[in-house]
C-alpha cells in the first residue's frame, strides 16, 4: 500500500481511492445449514491509479462512480457515531480471552452465528480447543469489525492485506487498516475491518447497516 493510500469521502459523492492497488470481488460461502463459513475472494477489478467508487447506489458502472449521485440529489451525510470504539463496545468473557462487541457497526453478515453456536456464548463459556478455534474463525470472518478478540490484553486480528473487497450485492469491505477520511476532512477511526455502504440507503453512513437488502441493491459483477 502506498504511503499516501486512503479513501476520501466526497461530500454527497463517491469514495475517492488513492494508493490501494487491490480491488476485488468477494461473496459469502455458506454451509449446508446456510450459515456463512468463509469468503470467496475472486477476480481483481481493473482500475486507474486513483479511482472513485459509487456511494449512492445508482451508478450504471458499478462499482465505479459515473456521476449518478448528482442526478438523484444523493444525500451522503455521515451519521455514524464518531466516538472511539472503546467507548461504545461491550465485553464478553473473562480470563485470557475477551470478545468485544460494537453493535453500531453491524450489518448482519451472520458470520458470528453457526447452527450450533454463537460467538458471544462461546466467549462467555468454557471452551475446548475446537470451540476456541471456532470463536476465532467467527470473529475474523466478520467484515464490519463489530466483533474483536483480545488475548491476554492484546488484540487478535486477522492478517489482512490492504485492499478493498466488493461484496456481492452488499457493501465495500475495506481491509488492512486503510484510512478513511470523512467528507469534512476528519479521519474515521482506523480499523483492520470496515464495511462501507455503497447502496446509498444506510442510516449509519459511511458504514453499512444492511439497508441494501430492503433497497434491493444488486451488484455481483455478473455479466
Amino acid at each position: 500500500m502506498a504511503e499516501d493510500a486512503g479513501i476520501k469521502i466526497r461530500p454527497d459523492g463517491p469514495y475517492l481511492v488513492t494508493g490501494v492497488a487491490s480491488l476485488r470481488r468477494t461473496g459469502l460461502v455458506r454451509n449446508e445449514h446456510e450459515r456463512p463459513v468463509a469468503w470467496n475472494d475472486r477476480d481483481q477489478v481493473e482500475h486507474r491509479d486513483v479511482y472513485a467508487l459509487c456511494r449512492c447506489g445508482a451508478s450504471e458502472n458499478k462499482p465505479f462512480c459515473d456521476g449518478a449521485h448528482s442526478k438523484i440529489d444523493f444525500d451522503g451525510g455521515e451519521a455514524a457515531d464518531r466516538r472511539p470504539i472503546a467507548d461504545r463496545r461491550r465485553s464478553y468473557g473473562s480470563g485470557s480471552t475477551e470478545l468485544t462487541d460494537d453493535k453500531s457497526l453491524c450489518w448482519h453478515a451472520g458470520c458470528c452465528v453457526r447452527e450450533h453456536a454463537q460467538a458471544w456464548d462461546l466467549a462467555a463459556g468454557e471452551r475446548d480447543g475446537d470451540q476456541d478455534q471456532l470463536l476465532t474463525e467467527m470473529v475474523h470472518l466478520c467484515p464490519s469489525g463489530r466483533l474483536e478478540l483480545f488475548r491476554d490484553g492484546q488484540v487478535d486480528e486477522p492478517d489482512l492485506d490492504p485492499e478493498i473487497a466488493i461484496i456481492d450485492d452488499g457493501p465495500l469491505w475495506v481491509r488492512g487498516g486503510i484510512p478513511v477520511e470523512a467528507a469534512d476532512g476528519e479521519p474515521w477511526e482506523a480499523r483492520n475491518r470496515v464495511s462501507l455502504c455503497r447502496c446509498g440507503a444506510s442510516k449509519n453512513k459511511p458504514f453499512c447497516d444492511n439497508s441494501h437488502v430492503d433497497a434491493g441493491f444488486k451488484d455481483s459483477g455478473a455479466e
